[in-house]
C-alpha cells in the first residue's frame, strides 16, 4: 500500500513538475495577430483556411461574413487546431461565385487578441487550371502546343482583392521575334481587348488584345530566354463596379518566330 502511494505521488510530481516547465518557459509575449492563408478554387464550393502555430495563444477563433457592404461575422471554428476546411455555404444557383471574409482571433488566458483584418476567400464551383504557374519558377514553356487556362480576379467591398499571375518563358533564336497569341474566351465576337495584361520580365506591362499578336523580340546574337506573364486587367474583370469579380478561361499559343528588321 505504502509502494503504490509512493509510485503514485511520484508520478503526480513528476506530472506537475513538466506542465510546471511548459509554463516557465512559455512565450510571455501577446499573440500576433496576422490574417490566416485563404486558398481557393482548389476544389469545387471549398475554401481551405490556415495559419501559423503562435506559441503565445491558448487558442485560435476563426470568423467568416459573406462580403457585402456591411459585415456580419460568424465563428466556424474554436479550438487548438491550425487550419480550417470551409464546405458549410449557402449555394444560391445563380450566383456562381460567393465571396466571404475570413479573420482570426486568440485567445490568452481570459483575453481575446485580434481580430485580424480580414482575407478574402470566393467559394465557386470552378476551380484552377492544373498548372500552378503562379511564380517565374514554375513558368510553363511556350512552343509547339497550346495551353487552356483560367485566370481570377476578385475584390470585395471593402478592397480586399485576391487574384493570380500565370508565368511563361520562351526561347527566342537571335535576331527574331516570337508572336504570342492569347484568345479570351469571354471576349464577345469582334474582338477587342481582353481581360489580360501582359509583362515581358524587367519591361513594362501592356495590355492583351483579344487573338491578335504581341511581340517578344530578341536583337542579340544569341539564343535568349524571356520570361513573362499574364495578368488580370482589374477594370476587365470587375465590368465597372468596384466590388466582384470572375474566372476567365484563355488560350495561349505561339504563332509564328520570324527574323527581325534590321535597318530600313
Amino acid at each position: 500500500m505504502v509502494k503504490t502511494i509512493v509510485i503514485l505521488f511520484i508520478f503526480a510530481l513528476g506530472a506537475c513538475s513538466n506542465d510546471m516547465y511548459l509554463m516557465l518557459h512559455r512565450s510571455t509575449s501577446d499573440p500576433i495577430t496576422v490574417n490566416p492563408k485563404v486558398e481557393s478554387f482548389l476544389e469545387p464550393n471549398t475554401i481551405f483556411i490556415s495559419w501559423d502555430y503562435d506559441e503565445g495563444a491558448d487558442e485560435y477563433i476563426l470568423q467568416r461574413a459573406k462580403d457585402g457592404p456591411v459585415l456580419h461575422f460568424e465563428t466556424m471554428y474554436r479550438g487548438i487546431g491550425l487550419s480550417f476546411t470551409d464546405r458549410y455555404f449557402e449555394i444560391d444557383r445563380d450566383d456562381i461565385y460567393t465571396m466571404y471574409i475570413y479573420r482570426l482571433l486568440k485567445r490568452r488566458g481570459s483575453m481575446i487578441f485580434g481580430p485580424s483584418t480580414g482575407a478574402l476567400g470566393v467559394s465557386s464551383i470552378i476551380t484552377s487550371d492544373i498548372y500552378g504557374n503562379s511564380s517565374r519558377d514554375r513558368a510553363l514553356r511556350i512552343e509547339s502546343i497550346d495551353y487552356i487556362a483560367n485566370m481570377f480576379y476578385f475584390r470585395s467591398h471593402c478592397g480586399i482583392e485576391l487574384f493570380e499571375d500565370d508565368w511563361f518563358y520562351i526561347d527566342v533564336p537571335p535576331l527574331r521575334q516570337a508572336a504570342i497569341v492569347v484568345f479570351d474566351y469571354e471576349v464577345p465576337p469582334g474582338g477587342g481587348q481582353s481581360h489580360f495584361m501582359y509583362l515581358v520580365y524587367t519591361r513594362e506591362s501592356n495590355p492583351v488584345v483579344h487573338n491578335h499578336h504581341f511581340w517578344i523580340i530578341n536583337t542579340e546574337l544569341e539564343t535568349r530566354r524571356f520570361y513573362f506573364k499574364l495578368f488580370p486587367n482589374r477594370t476587365r474583370f470587375l465590368d465597372g463596379s468596384g466590388a466582384g469579380g470572375k474566372i476567365v478561361q484563355y488560350r495561349i499559343s505561339l504563332h509564328s518566330i520570324t527574323p527581325i528588321r534590321i535597318g530600313g
